[in-house]
């Protein structure tokens, strides 16, 4: 509930500081503009990294930010126009401490729906500083044609 944002009336007056009504909203926005933000969560459990897709003429290129990750850590699986990245690292508390040894699990997962039809056969995946790269060359049925327009 405390998600909802409220409607704010767009200023229609060419001097706000006439009415004395845009005043006073402007005076209750400035003191109450975060009001539903100190209720909620400042930090969500999970972090989601960013993901990015850039589309030119003749691929798909996907990139994503996984910090802290090895490449032999990371999986992609591309399944119709799908592309899951996926990426699972065990962390395992030092063995010097009195405290039993805890294993904790880093999991990063991901799904990126594709915009067009990608050949799976050509599908190439770079991992360089923590950001993977996975180039997906268009079909030839997805590739931009230019149809020339006649005067008629």
């Amino acid at each position: 509930m405390f998600g909802l944002v409220p409607w704010r009336e767009t200023e229609k007056a060419a001097f706000p500081l006439m009415n004395p009504r845009n005043e006073f909203k402007a005076l209750f926005d400035r003191f109450f503009n975060a009001w539903p933000l100190p209720f909620e969560p400042i930090m969500d459990r999970e972090r989601f990294w960013g993901v990015e897709l850039e589309e030119t003429d003749k691929e798909l290129l996907v990139r994503a930010e996984l910090p802290g990750f090895a490449a032999d850590e990371l999986e992609v699986h591309l399944r119709g126009n799908e592309l899951m990245l996926r990426a699972e690292k065990k962390v395992e508390a030092p063995e010097n401490e009195k405290k039993p040894t805890v294993t904790e699990r880093r999991r990063y997962e991901r799904i990126v729906t594709l915009p067009v039809e990608t050949d799976p056969e050509k599908v190439e995946a770079n991992y360089h500083n923590g950001v993977p790269e996975v180039h997906l060359p268009k079909t030839p049925a997805a590739l931009i044609k230019r149809v020339p327009v006649k005067i008629t």
